[in-house]
């Protein structure tokens, strides 16, 4: 069975199908590793990097007191980078999940950099497909030609390894992801850490976001603490958070993140962060505006929101198999899900007075990835957003009607 012949429907049937068989044979996952407890869950640190992390469904009640706690090494508050008027602008960019539609995205930031207009983003957020891109959109236009080789240079040969009998003996996913790892660990080096870790001390924030699958919560990580630390262990997790932010479970293996509790060390387990969102900006009850105390005046804000995918669902007819039903059903609950998402920041960006953007791809006939990675797909897809971005990208500036199909 080869990935570049299947769609992703037709690979996510198979994997399902392997899922079943699996546990109806009663395998255990192959994946070893010391279980934390439930009690270590809420106290468990990285070793090295106490700071680096927090649950992304937490809610502080004190947002200075947690900054100051999250972002101990900020080199200052978040602030402003650049003025309108005498007032700071504050420009927030969110990049979802989307699998291979992710070179939407990437196409869309080089594109933005040829239109002349490109801001500097204080605060970027990425899931999955959206963390394999933000951190080359934290950085800015200079990362652009990284952005445009690993979005269209690379395709399922490339970035996994077939294993799909493997999961009928146990194993924990249908591909291995060694190849994308590698990947990663070429673009994510010492030079790429310590520039994050230079704009973090100007007071910008890069966050990405992976699911906790234990807890089955999703956890956000400060990627500039990380970038600053000393540790020798920082770059490693820095790019594992970026693998496990990517890694769709049963399909993917999970990252092991060892991590301290009670004395003792565990084995956490980090998958796909859209298993949990698929876009976020902050937590969902806090208000923009209580940051306002770190800037001189209040702040104008832009918040720019990338879908690497369609807004609107397409009408197909699925045949009666479990699994095509099944396959169906996911995918409908994480279009559903991501136009949740987009809501909540739209209604969060309405609420506290910034001005929103949303981007997807609305085309109106269906473009197929044929695999996981498809790279033909991608590139072309990576070259007609660009070109349609480089002319001036028609940003939507309010939610389009969500529930209305195209044929």
């Amino acid at each position: 069975m080869r990935l570049r012949r299947m769609n992703m429907t037709g690979l996510v049937k198979a994997v399902l199908a392997l899922l079943v068989l699996a546990g109806i044979g009663g395998c255990a996952s192959m994946v070893e590793r010391a279980v934390p407890p439930a009690s270590a869950a809420v106290s468990a640190t990285v070793p090295g990097l106490a700071n680096v992390r927090f649950w992304g469904d937490e809610v502080p009640k004190d947002v200075a007191a947690a900054i100051r706690q999250r972002m101990p090494s900020l080199g200052s508050p978040p602030r402003a980078q650049s003025f309108e008027n005498g007032r700071p602008v504050v420009n927030y960019l969110a990049l979802s999940g989307g699998g291979s539609q992710g070179a939407f995205g990437a196409g869309l930031l080089a594109g933005w950099t040829k239109a002349g207009n490109r801001p500097k983003f204080e605060f970027v957020t990425g899931i999955s497909a959206g963390a394999l891109i933000a951190p080359f959109a934290f950085l800015g236009s200079a990362y652009d030609r990284q952005l445009e080789e690993i979005w269209t240079q690379y395709g399922d040969d490339d970035l996994v390894t077939k294993e799909p009998l493997g999961v009928l003996f146990g194993a924990s996913a249908a591909v291995d992801t060694k190849p994308l790892a590698d990947l990663i660990a070429r673009f994510v080096d010492t030079k790429l850490l310590a520039a994050v870790a230079a704009e973090y001390r100007k007071g910008r924030v890069l966050l990405i976001g992976t699911t906790n699958i234990d807890a089955k919560r999703p956890v956000v990580w400060n990627m500039g603490e990380i970038a600053l630390s000393r540790d020798p262990r920082a770059l490693q997790l820095f790019r594992d958070v970026l693998l496990a932010s990517a890694s769709i479970p049963g399909l993917m293996p999970p990252i092991k993140i060892s991590v301290d509790a009670n004395g003792q060390t565990f084995d956490e387990l980090h998958v796909d962060g859209g298993v949990t969102r698929q876009v976020f900006l902050t937590p969902v009850a806090l208000k923009l505006s209580d940051f306002d105390q770190f800037y001189s005046s209040r702040p104008l804000r832009r918040v720019y929101v990338i879908r690497n995918g369609t807004l609107t669902p397409r009408y197909k007819p699925v045949d009666t198999s479990a699994a095509a039903l099944a396959s169906t059903s996911i995918s409908a609950l994480l279009d559903n899900q991501a136009a949740g998402d987009i809501y909540r920041i739209y209604v969060a960006s309405t609420r506290d007075g910034a001005e929103f953007r949303l981007a997807a791809d609305q085309s109106t006939t269906e473009s197929v990835s044929n695999g996981l990675f498809d790279k033909d797909h991608m590139r072309e897809l990576f070259k007609s957003t660009r070109n349609a971005a480089a002319r001036g990208y028609p940003w939507l500036t309010s939610i389009p009607e969500l529930h209305t199909h195209k044929n």
